[in-house]
């Protein structure tokens, strides 16, 4: 019987830990550029999450300053940690005509920070920044080596482990000025795997109940009149 329990608590406890992942998928299900994970577990059932950089749809805004970028490829941009990478191209002007994040991070660009001074800005599909039909600037589009270097950090930033991979140009990446990229996630099949995850857990709580109830049973048995 205690075998029965451990493993009915171990199957508890990755569903719970599934259960986890999915509510977040949920939240973000809106978030511009957001990447779900893929949960694992390795032979001491400890969890592991791969991330899917699978694309979002793209969705079209009209606004200028929005970009997506469609085919492998990050926005590189600086924070007090240092270099972060994000799909999330909902970007803004800050009081000083740098081109941030919704963080107010700045945007890089291949001659550092990219600041938009012109009236009619307009961005290439290879990155190009151009205001008042000259190029300035090109926005610094990159990739990794092995996408497994990068980590998330929250706010919708990737970090890259120069032990695991190394920062390359994102030479298949076209920007598309005016949209931006979805969350690659389907709430209806997220829900779906909710409702999934919630019965296993149910039906472990149940057998570790039984289990427990049938040692009880059998204790009280063993003792002497």
């Amino acid at each position: 019987m205690l075998f029965e329990m451990t493993r009915s608590a171990q199957a508890g406890l990755r569903k719970e830990r599934q259960h986890e992942l999915i509510a977040n998928h949920l939240a973000n299900a809106t978030t511009t550029g957001f990447k779900k994970d893929i949960l694992s577990f390795d032979e001491t059932l400890k969890p592991i999450l791969t991330t899917d950089y699978t694309q979002g749809s793209l969705v079209e805004t009209g606004n200028p300053l929005d970009l997506a970028i469609e085919g492998e490829g990050f926005f590189k941009v600086s924070t007090p940690s240092g270099t972060r990478y994000t799909r999330d191209g909902n970007f803004t002007v800050d009081a000083m005509g740098r081109m941030v994040t919704q963080d107010g991070f700045p945007v890089m660009g291949k001659n550092g920070a990219v600041t938009l001074t012109g009236d009619d800005i307009f961005f290439g599909e290879q990155g190009e920044v151009i205001m008042d039909a000259m190029v300035f600037d090109s926005l610094d589009l990159v990739t990794s080596t092995d996408l497994r270097a990068l980590t998330k950090k929250g706010d919708n930033l990737f970090a890259m482990d120069p032990q695991k991979g190394r920062e390359i140009p994102a030479t298949d990446a076209r920007l598309q000025q005016g949209s931006l990229e979805g969350a690659n996630i389907s709430t209806v099949i997220e829900m779906t795997h909710l409702i999934d995850a919630q019965r296993m857990y149910e039906s472990a709580s149940k057998v570790m109940k039984s289990s427990d109830e049938t040692d009880s049973r059998v204790i009280q048995m063993g003792r002497p009149a």
